[in-house]
């Protein structure tokens, strides 16, 4: 049975900061130049200049979302970028898994639903109900993002010979970073 954790990760980083998982993973097939033996999503993100856009994305990010004027997450527009970017995350990561790419983008795309929801009314009870700043509560959500997704793909290189993951410690069991 597929560990589902790794594709829920992706989901709920994605909903909290859009472009962390895609980016993340343009980096890693990029570095690889494994992205084309992928797939054609995974071909697309492991081209240098789409590791350059994703990361230029995600950093743009981190930094629009301490401004009071953008958008809230679980506005309609922001939600559903964020539901498609996970989505594409999870297939990434499925096929790089062999499990069903299915699996991987409603994992995904759910994750980031909830994430988006739960980050969103988590960061408004902390600023507005527990009177805390909102700078200090906006890094510690990227901090969280970042954890997830590293933590997502810490396993990335570690595949059996059939293309599965391999448990921790197997013979082969390496990690990138």
């Amino acid at each position: 049975m597929p560990s589902l954790l790794p594709f829920l990760e992706l989901g709920v980083a994605t909903g909290l900061r859009s472009m962390i998982a895609i980016s993340r993973l343009a980096g890693t097939l990029a570095a690889e130049g494994e992205g084309e033996t992928e797939g054609r999503i995974a071909g697309v993100l492991s081209r240098p200049w789409a590791r350059a856009l994703s990361l230029a994305m995600a950093a743009g990010e981190m930094v629009a979302d301490k401004l009071p004027m953008v958008p809230d997450r679980t506005d309609p527009g922001p939600l559903a970028g964020r539901a498609v970017n996970a989505a594409i995350a999870g297939h990434v990561l499925a096929t790089r898994r062999g499990e069903p790419r299915v699996l991987g983008v409603l994992l995904g795309a759910g994750g980031a639903l909830l994430g988006a929801h739960v980050g969103f009314r988590v960061r408004r009870a902390l600023t507005r109900q527990a009177g805390l700043p909102d700078l200090p509560v906006a890094l510690c959500e990227d901090a969280l993002a970042i954890a997830l997704v590293r933590h997502a793909l810490a396993d990335w290189s570690a595949r059996d010979a059939g293309g599965r993951v391999a448990p921790a410690g197997s013979p082969g069991f390496a990690h990138r970073r």
